[in-house]
């Protein structure tokens, strides 16, 4: 049933999209031309070499949209998430164009336009698929294009299914109920139950089901095999969900490798493109930061030489991605009297950290140096904050899951971090958003941390 309504709507957005990139092509020729910017003072060569690129700009995007699977099915699919790809593929697409022209072209295009052209046709873009959504979500309300499910199974799995589709009316379905034995309390007051699992494929008809969700437990997977065999000559959407949310840590991924289904349990979404765009932001904001900080970082170093016996800088070994050990650099806020007690933990009023030390480190200046570790590669700017590897070794098989921070790239600020769980607090709290963090990575995920950090996380009242 979805994909007879997609087939409507695919088509019709593909053509919106070609709209929306010609207008906003020629927009941009026309701001460019009557309204420059101070630094675009250059002639514009005529419209009609313009003209001729848009049909290029409606098939280039149509292909990396269609690569993206942004015209797709996403009733399944948060606008947050849809949101972040059109940008992604949308930035991807616009760089192939203009390499494109510079290579193939005799004349160069204005920048102005491309810049004019990027900001509204990327608006516009995402701003249809709200559109879109949302008058679909209105059609759902009012009983239009809606999908009727049926899930069969009673237990966790069944119950984690429905709490979870139940709570996005926006994604159209309309439950039937459930079928299999009555559940134990509390859940059987929620539960309608409208016959056994035997009698499956009567059932579906009966209903008139498009979609069959199948959640059976582990104890169950025997009635998997009686179910199938019922749908044999059945044309419902079949959906499976595997009883398996105690093992899934971070996220979940199933790949069909040549025809064989495979899940995987820890799977992180920093990877591929992401991790490539996480990486370039990395590099730019640290270069920034070093360049704006530089003054303050040579002072913080004359300030710690002038002050104490010893290097400026410390070095002490991290973990990071993959268990990677590296050596992370702060300014030294200790003395470096007592070397035998560098690997305890600092405790208030230590008599080991200096004057400016015990400033620097309230103030989280003493992490500055950080960002030569991120320009390295050996951490990234917003992360889970790297442990020392003592400290790692001896709670790895105390904390459940610990180990799976290293799963990307440790951080400078972090979203622990951001909420309060820093310097002598609770790791198996800090592990707990840690591995948030990462289940829920985005780019504006990020971006939030870093203001956060910047409003409420520089001053560190667990620090010593």
């Amino acid at each position: 049933m979805l994909k007879k309504y997609y087939s409507v709507f695919g088509p019709a957005h593909r053509i919106l999209d070609a709209l929306i990139l010609a207008g906003s092509w020629f927009l941009a020729y026309y701001l460019r031309k009557h309204y420059p910017l101070q630094i675009m003072q250059a002639a514009m060569p005529p419209f009609r070499q313009y003209a001729s690129f848009a049909i290029v700009i409606a098939l280039l995007w149509g292909t990396v949209f269609s690569i993206a699977d942004l015209y797709s099915s996403k009733r399944m699919t948060r606008r947050t998430v849809e949101a972040y790809k059109v940008v992604r593929a949308h930035s991807l697409a616009i760089l192939v164009f203009i390499s494109l022209t510079y290579l193939v072209t005799a004349y160069k295009l204005s920048r102005g336009v491309f810049v004019y052209f990027y900001f509204m046709s990327g608006f516009l873009l995402v701003y249809s698929r709200i559109i879109l959504r949302n008058t679909l979500r209105a059609m759902r309300a009012k009983g239009f294009n809606l999908q009727r499910v049926l899930i069969v199974g009673t237990g966790a799995a069944a119950q984690q299914a429905f709490n979870k589709l139940n709570r996005h009316p926006e994604l159209g379905l309309e439950f039937i109920g459930f079928l299999g034995s009555t559940p134990s309390e509390p859940w059987r007051h929620e539960v309608k139950i409208i016959g056994p699992i035997e009698d499956v494929a009567a059932i579906l008809r009966k209903h008139n089901t498009d979609k069959l969700v199948i959640a059976l437990t582990r104890a169950e997977s025997a009635k998997l095999e009686i179910v199938l065999n019922q749908l044999k000559d059945q044309m419902v959407d079949l959906i499976l969900v595997p009883d398996i949310y105690e093992y899934v840590s971070l996220g979940c991924e199933v790949e069909d490798f040549d025809g064989v289904p495979m899940v995987s349990l820890n799977e992180t979404p920093i990877i591929g493109m992401n991790m490539f765009i996480k990486r370039v932001c990395d590099i730019l904001l640290s270069l920034f930061a070093l360049v704006v900080t530089a003054p303050l970082m040579i002072a913080i170093a004359l300030l710690v030489k002038l002050t104490s016996r010893g290097p400026v800088f410390y070095r002490q070994e991290r973990m990071s991605l993959n268990g990677k050990r590296f050596s992370m650099l702060k300014f030294r806020s200790m003395s470096t009297e007592n070397r035998g007690d560098v690997e305890l933990l600092t405790k208030k009023d230590d008599p080991r950290v200096t004057a400016v030390g015990k400033f620097i480190r309230r103030t989280s200046l003493d992490e500055l140096p950080q960002f030569l570790n991120v320009l390295k590669g050996d951490m990234s700017i917003v992360g889970p904050r790297p442990e020392r590897t003592w400290v790692v070794e001896e709670v790895r098989t105390k904390i459940p899951r610990y180990m799976l921070k290293h799963k990307v790239k440790a951080g400078i600020t972090g979203w622990a971090q951001v909420n309060g769980w820093r310097g002598d607090t609770s790791l198996e709290k800090r592990i707990e958003y840690d591995l948030y963090y990462i289940k829920n990575w985005s780019v504006l995920f990020d971006l939030k941390i870093l203001f956060m950090t910047v409003f409420k996380g520089l001053i560190n009242r667990n620090a010593y």
